[in-house]
């Protein structure tokens, strides 16, 4: 099953938790595991002041992302394809992720792709424990299983916070409709 660049979106029935109301970008996906994004959780560090506490004068707007809880100190710059640094890694067709050294310096000159994100932290799932979570299967449960959605640079980029967790869900839920009649 292949799920990389696909969006998990935490259903509803999640609500205390650091899931609640998630997306999260499946970035690999393979026998040791999977690893994710959470795409719409900001903190408060902007890149202005992250550049800074790192050396490096980086004059953007934005704020750093919270990618996930495991590896916090873990850098992730998730991009477009019309970028690459020395590290890329290419997750589908639309998107790139890549963590390499050269990535700040880049951004303090504004040598950057069309879109993109950075994250602190990342998501990991041990061998088949995501996809026994997305199908609810014991010791999950069924209505806290992930909904799934195809992702674009729209989805990805283009919105934030409770809005893009209700436009991914909405996307779930179009996609799940279409399958079923189709």
């Amino acid at each position: 099953m292949n799920i990389v660049g696909n969006l998990l979106i935490a259903p509803p029935a999640v609500k205390t938790s650091f899931w609640h109301k998630t997306v999260v970008m499946i970035t690999e996906h393979h026998g040791n595991g999977s690893l994710g994004l959470v795409l719409n959780r900001k903190s408060e560090l902007s890149l202005t002041d992250f550049g800074r506490q790192l050396g490096f004068k980086i004059d953007l707007p934005g704020h750093v992302y919270i990618g996930g809880p495991v590896n916090v100190k873990n850098l992730s710059f998730l991009h477009s394809n019309d970028w690459v640094s020395t590290n890329t890694m290419l997750v589908n067709e639309q998107f790139s992720i890549s963590s390499a050294e050269d990535i700040l310096p880049r951004m303090a000159t504004h040598d950057l792709p069309q879109q993109w994100r950075l994250f602190l932290g990342v998501c990991g799932w041990g061998p088949n424990q995501l996809l026994g979570e997305m199908q609810g299967q014991a010791p999950w449960k069924k209505e806290s299983s992930w909904c799934t959605a195809n992702s674009d640079l729209d989805l990805v980029f283009g919105s934030d916070h409770h809005e893009q967790w209700c436009c991914a869900l909405d996307r779930s839920g179009l996609e799940f409709a279409q399958n079923m009649f189709s």
